[in-house]
């Protein structure tokens, strides 16, 4: 018996191939997109990843320079041979005093002697740091102060030999504790970090 036309037709696998070759395109298209948008977020999070590092490490130079500050503070009282910063500086400000070592600006040349901070935090204005550091166009702002305190003392008795006389010494001092306190951000920077630490300067 004969066939009929309508059973040709569903035999008739004539055109499988493409529908095969649409799908299959369809597919690759679908998954590929999908890795370019992952690629995407990825990219998005290293480079946030990068601008937070790079934010944080300029914060912690902070501290650094912050350190170098107090000491470099207390050791000549507060700089006495340091010239304000003319117009050719480009952080130059009229009416303010600021002096510069290097990247660094000294807006407060007593910085040794301030008082503890309380909850006080620095903020990218000349009212609320002591000094701040330039990267770029970016800036790290610092606050300090600090407070004294008695050191705990030793002392130790030694004897010398059969004639029974003693030798002895005694320790003990002033430690001068500073907070220290600073923010970077501003200019172009995304991220914002703020650290605190102590310092203790041994008298």
């Amino acid at each position: 018996m004969a066939a009929t036309p309508n059973q040709r037709n569903l035999n008739n696998e004539r055109g499988s191939a493409l529908i095969f070759c649409v799908l299959t395109l369809f597919l690759l298209t679908a998954i590929g997109m999908l890795a370019t948008k992952t690629t995407w977020i990825e990219l998005d999070f290293a480079r946030d990843d990068k601008i937070q590092k790079r934010a944080f490490y300029a914060c912690d130079g902070g501290q650094e320079t912050a350190k170098e500050l107090i000491e470099d503070s207390l050791e000549t009282r507060g700089w006495p041979d340091l010239i304000p910063v003319d117009s050719s500086d480009p952080e130059y400000v009229p009416g303010t005093d600021r002096y510069r070592i290097g990247t660094t600006y000294i807006l407060n040349r007593d910085l040794w002697d301030n008082a503890t901070l309380g909850t006080v935090v620095p903020a990218d204005n000349d009212a609320e740091r002591d000094a701040y550091v330039l990267h770029n166009n970016e800036r790290t702002s610092i606050r300090m102060g600090g407070w004294s305190r008695l050191a705990a003392g030793g002392a130790i008795q030694m004897v010398s030999g059969y004639e029974g006389i003693g030798k002895g010494s005694a320790g003990g001092g002033a430690w001068l504790v500073y907070d220290i306190r600073d923010v970077h951000g501003g200019g172009g920077s995304a991220s914002t970090v703020q650290l605190k630490a102590q310092w203790i300067h041994v008298m």
